[in-house]
């Protein structure tokens, strides 16, 4: 951020430093080269909230208190397995997007600011309670002239102007420590900014949510199990959403569910039948089906709402998740191994003793137990920290993915903590094994195969040309980076220097033997020459023994 523009929100930026410094985040300011922003008084509250609060605790009291974007933030961060430890996400997930609603005049200047008209030539009845607020946007219901039920998400006034202010300070902080620590470049803070910052504006438009949700109604069109409200596009735009109302029981009431009669078992397989076909069949996902984003209709069909966040796995990534969960199944160590190394990215060395060890003991901690018993949650948990802890790079539509499967197991523990996610999903475990098994499935795999080494065949010749080429034009380079190479150089220097300090009491020596013997009856037998040789020679002997001797080395 230039300095202009950091001193145009200057009283923004040192209200976030200090917020941050008042629950123990101050040195990132420091280390940033910004300490003049922070008051002594901020500094001293965190070092005693330190000693009261763990990091993750911390985070999330500092996000809650500075505000919507932050909060957007955190929520955003919290479907990011990949990037973010898990006691972190705990704690994300705790964040609550609640807010004092803006006025209904607002609302109404808004609505026409996108539609050209007013509420009354659009609504027979417009509610002016809003039902949700939250920090981008707040919902209304209302009929339509046409006499439907319908919600209305308005986005907040100025709301896009607040958040790229925010934005702008991210970024600020995430290059200056990106440039002035280490730990910044490593973890490439400015592309993880600009990752949230993609996610947030992208909720910016609605319009955007309105495709989710009308791709979500086609891939269930032919489902009796799964109901999406339809999307009203004649009025729908960037900053309003109009979306059909459904009245049904929100998934987390079990007391009201169990008094209408609904089968809760029926329900919860409805559930892990349509996030397993999201994830598996459809490739395209809701990212954060919690409870406030369900709800259930009779027939114990249920219903997705709000798709401003959803996840995408393409062919190879599905591929790769399915060799992964089959491997665990079958307690198959090296295929455990294996299935994570092929769906991540390695970022250092790894020790395979104390790797292959890890991923015994997770297999061990769940072998031989019944479905039923087998948490998915902590057992997927176990293996990001896995990955977390040996530099495995997971991409981020897998961590989403591994994120939805964990959220879900949570909504199946408050539908009725009997229910298993692993149970209720075996039936269609099995029918993905027995497609894969397939004759057909077999004969594709093997076709694609084929393909894929016919083209690297096809492609081998001209790159094998391209390297003879560089070799013929003196360009061919190959770098080789010698770890340790430094240290060898001074042991070599050291030895090259105790062999030069031999050589020369060995001439010392020589030299005053020769003395002695060729000076006898001259003037210079007078002279103590060789007696100062020797002395010389003693001297420089005695001390290249000690450091022979100290060194170990003998």
């Amino acid at each position: 951020m230039p300095l202009v523009r950091r001193y145009r929100h200057l009283t923004r930026y040192r209200e976030i430093a200090n917020v941050l410094a008042r629950h123990g985040f101050g040195f990132l300011f420091d280390q940033a080269g910004l300490r003049d922003l922070l008051q002594r008084k901020s500094m001293a509250e965190g070092v005693k909230r330190k000693g009261h609060l763990t990091a993750p605790e911390r985070v999330f009291h500092a996000l809650n208190e500075l505000g919507p974007t932050f909060v957007k933030m955190g929520q955003i961060l919290s479907t990011r397995p990949d990037i973010i430890p898990w006691p972190y996400l705990e704690q994300l997930e705790k964040l609550q997007d609640k807010v004092q609603p803006f006025s209904f005049a607002q609302v109404q200047e808004v609505f026409y600011q996108e539609q050209d008209k007013t509420l009354d030539d659009v609504f027979i009845k417009f509610e002016p309670e809003p039902i949700a607020s939250a920090s981008i946007a707040q919902v209304h219901r209302a009929f339509l002239k046409t006499g439907e039920a319908v919600v209305v998400k308005v986005q907040r006034p100025d709301v896009q102007r607040t958040i790229e202010i925010d934005l702008e300070i991210l970024f600020d902080l995430a290059r200056l420590l990106e440039t002035k620590t280490v730990w910044g470049k490593h973890y490439g803070l400015v592309d993880i900014v600009e990752e949230f910052a993609q996610s947030l504006r992208a909720e910016l438009d609605f319009t955007a949510e309105g495709r989710n949700g009308e791709r979500f109604v086609n891939l269930f069109k032919n489902d009796p199990t799964v109901v999406i409200p339809r999307v009203y596009w004649e009025y729908s735009t960037r900053r309003v959403l109009v979306m059909e109302y459904i009245d049904g029981i929100k998934m987390s009431a079990t007391d009201q569910l169990r008094e209408a009669g609904y089968d809760l078992r029926l329900i919860g397989q409805n559930f892990v039948n349509a996030i397993i076909k999201q994830i598996y069949i459809f490739g395209f996902f809701h990212s954060d089906p919690h409870p406030g984003n369900l709800a259930v209709l009779p027939g114990e069909r249920i219903v997705f709402m709000d798709f401003g966040q959803v996840g995408r796995i393409d062919e190879p990534t599905k591929e790769k998740a399915v060799n992964l969960v089959l491997a665990m199944v079958r307690y198959d160590i090296d295929a455990v191994m294996r299935g994570l190394l092929d769906i991540g990215v390695v970022q250092r060395k790894i020790n395979w003793a104390h790797f292959r060890r890890d991923i015994s003991r997770l297999q061990q901690k769940y072998y031989g137990l019944p479905f039923s018993e087998i948490a998915v949650g902590e057992a997927l948990r176990e293996l990001v920290d896995i990955s977390f802890r040996y530099k495995i790079r997971i991409p981020p539509e897998f961590a989403l993915a591994i994120k939805c499967l964990v959220t879900s197991e949570g909504v199946l523990q408050q539908l009725d903590p009997q229910i298993s996610l692993l149970e209720l999903a075996e039936p269609f475990a099995r029918r993905i094994v027995r497609q894969r098994m397939a004759p057909t499935e077999i004969k594709r795999t093997l076709v694609r195969s084929a393909l894929e080494f016919s083209e690297f065949a096809r492609r081998l010749p001209r790159q094998v040309e391209n390297i003879l080429g560089l070799m013929e034009e003196g360009e061919f380079k190959i770098q080789l980076e010698h770890q340790n190479l430094q240290r060898f150089s001074l042991r070599l220097n050291m030895i090259a220097n105790r062999i030069t300090l031999s050589i020369l009491i060995a001439s010392l020596i020589v030299g005053s033997s020769l003395i002695v013997n060729r000076t006898q009856g001259t003037f210079l037998s007078n002279l103590p020459i060789a007696e100062v040789g020797y002395v010389f020679a003693a001297a420089m002997g005695f001390w290249l023994v000690v450091a022979i001797i100290r060194s170990g080395r003998f």
